[in-house]
């Protein structure tokens, strides 16, 4: 009896052993396809946006693994909270503004920072030129919108120089295109705006020539600008996909330096309904690409930002804005998920 229990579980174990042998070898996850992706960005469509359309188009993204969508913004203020949120994992906003989220217990940070100059100016009618200096701020009515990025940079300006909000005439609207009305219609001496955008726009669509002064002309101040911001909670559990992202927005940066009219082309068929066409969106590339490092992050790759001037754009907004400084400014920002040239996929 024994030994024909120990016959019966000796072929039970080899044919156990046989079909495991035979079986087809376990099959790798199925492929899902890309990964949904949303990008709020900081404003409405403008040049500046470009080599995002451009990285979508040609297939940077997806080369990543990644199906990535384009958001238009209302204001950097409005796309940070979004992304500290959660409505929106990564994001496109001005540094400064960001850094008063973070002060304030938003959970975002900068992964990228791609203007590390500040393209922040006075914009005025060419034939009413004002404010050219800082002793024409004084007293000048300016249009500002809610949630503006400009505004930390301009208390900053007042403040390096003497001056406060109380010694210009503010009027905030509700929309960019209320600001522009403002000035042109000549209720506003000027407007706070991107010289690599609305100048360049107003003059193709209403034929007055606009002028423009850099805040870095009249008043002696710079910060870093225009970033790619990410939830702090998200980027934790996702840091390969941030940096996939990160890595083929480099690449389309990258590419559009090497060929802005493409870049205007493809733009100019995404932002047609904004009215730009293709040597407004060129011009406004050509701007764009003026600002990408400043003297601490020269030769590094696209968007890697140093200590150094974050360090410098909190120190001027401690002494002229306001701003209660954090002890380490990287809490501010990462370079952690930024790549080297020539940013292509790994394998």
């Amino acid at each position: 009896m024994k030994k024909t229990i120990v016959l019966i579980l000796t072929l039970l174990f080899v044919l156990t052993f046989v079909l495991v042998a035979c079986a087809p070898p376990a099959q790798p996850p199925a492929d899902t396809g890309p990964v949904p992706l949303e990008f709020r960005l900081n404003w409405t469509l403008y040049g500046e946006h470009a080599p995002f359309f451009l990285g979508v188009d040609k297939g940077f993204y997806t080369d990543e693994g990644l199906d990535v969508t384009i958001l238009e913004g209302s204001g950097s203020g409005t796309t940070v909270k979004l992304v500290g949120n959660g409505n929106n994992v990564i994001g496109y906003a001005d540094s400064a503004t960001m850094m008063r989220g973070v002060s304030a217990g938003v959970p975002v940070k900068a992964a990228a920072v791609i203007f590390q100059s500040s393209p922040m100016s006075f914009i005025y009618r060419a034939d009413a030129p004002r404010p050219t200096t800082i002793e024409e701020l004084k007293g000048a009515t300016v249009a500002v919108t809610a949630g503006d990025a400009s505004m930390s940079i301009f208390e900053a300006c007042l403040g390096k120089n003497g001056l406060t909000l109380d010694d210009v005439k503010l009027i905030q609207v509700s929309n960019p295109q209320a600001k522009e009305v403002a000035m042109l219609e000549g209720t506003a001496n000027t407007f706070l705006g991107y010289f690599v955008d609305q100048p360049l726009r107003i003059e193709k669509n209403t034929g007055v020539d606009i002028g423009w002064k850099q805040l870095t002309e009249i008043c002696g101040v710079n910060t870093l600008s225009s970033a790619i911001i990410v939830n702090n909670f998200w980027a934790k559990e996702n840091p390969e996909l941030l940096r996939k992202f990160i890595r083929a927005s480099q690449r389309s940066w990258a590419y559009t330096q090497e060929h802005p009219e493409e870049a205007a082309e493809i733009f100019a068929k995404h932002a047609a309904d904004r009215g730009f066409d293709v040597p407004l969106s060129l011009a406004e590339i050509q701007g764009s690409l003026t600002l990408l490092h400043t003297p601490n992050s020269a030769g590094k790759p696209i968007g890697w930002s140093a200590k150094e001037d974050w360090a410098a754009t909190q120190e001027l907004l401690q002494k002229y804005a306001s701003f209660k400084p954090e002890s380490d400014v990287g809490v501010f920002y990462t370079n952690d998920f930024i790549s080297d040239p020539p940013y292509m996929p790994t394998k």
